[in-house]
């Protein structure tokens, strides 16, 4: 179909219309929307990040309002039913913690029978530190007498009460009855201070799980 000389000028109005409408598009439109400079563009949310949430976003909500992601200080073991821990005395203007936690603030559950591999590295330079779990009334003994929940759960007695500066230590032990105890620095005063946690072992429980204030409930998966 052949245009008239006004149809071709319709036509060609159209289109510098059209481009012009683009250009004011595309330069008055926030990056967000143009992605005009790649250097600048959002980050898609869209890959799952080794912690369990989303690329640029936070991770994904858990029943009961928990969170999915997992710390680097905990995971199951190698063994069947057994879960490594690596408890830190965290360097900072409270040298009273464990992994930035105490006073009760952290909360470790278990299941009936787990071995529990621990594996403590203490942040504080010459500041003595230990761990060590301890029946749940021993939790702020001002003294530094313990009576271990579990055979072997405080590690070698020596390193407990006399704590460890750079060089760390490792023990394992069984959590074969159910009950509430106490995850605690053995050095005399230390748990008196606030270095002590919750550590509870549950039959009802499949898996371990970890429980702080700022990230909530976690399964270890």
């Amino acid at each position: 179909m052949k245009l008239s000389p006004v149809g071709v000028l319709v036509v060609a109005l159209g289109g510098l219309v059209a481009i012009i409408m683009w250009i004011v598009g595309y330069f008055g439109l926030p990056n967000a929307v143009t992605h005009r400079n790649l250097a600048e563009n959002p980050p898609i949310e869209s890959s799952i990040n080794a912690t369990g949430g989303t690329a640029g976003g936070a991770a994904p909500a858990a029943p009961g309002g928990g969170t999915q992601a997992q710390a680097a200080w905990y995971a199951l073991g190698k063994d069947p039913k057994s879960l490594d821990l690596t408890i830190t005395a965290q360097a900072g203007n409270n040298p009273m913690n464990f992994n930035g936690y105490g006073k009760g603030d952290l909360k470790i559950q278990v299941p009936v029978g787990w071995k529990v591999n621990v594996k403590f590295v203490n942040q504080q330079g010459q500041v003595p530190h230990s761990v060590g779990f301890v029946q749940w009334a021993d939790r702020q003994s001002p003294t530094g007498q313990f009576t271990p929940a579990f055979n072997g759960s405080t590690g070698p007695e020596d390193k407990f009460k006399s704590g460890v500066t750079s060089e760390g230590e490792s023990f394992s032990f069984t959590a074969d009855k159910a009950g509430q105890y106490a995850m605690v620095c053995g050095v005399p005063g230390h748990a008196a201070a606030g270095m002590w946690d919750e550590f509870d072992v549950d039959a009802k429980l499949t898996s371990p799980v970890i429980v702080t204030p700022d990230k909530g409930t976690v399964t270890v998966k």
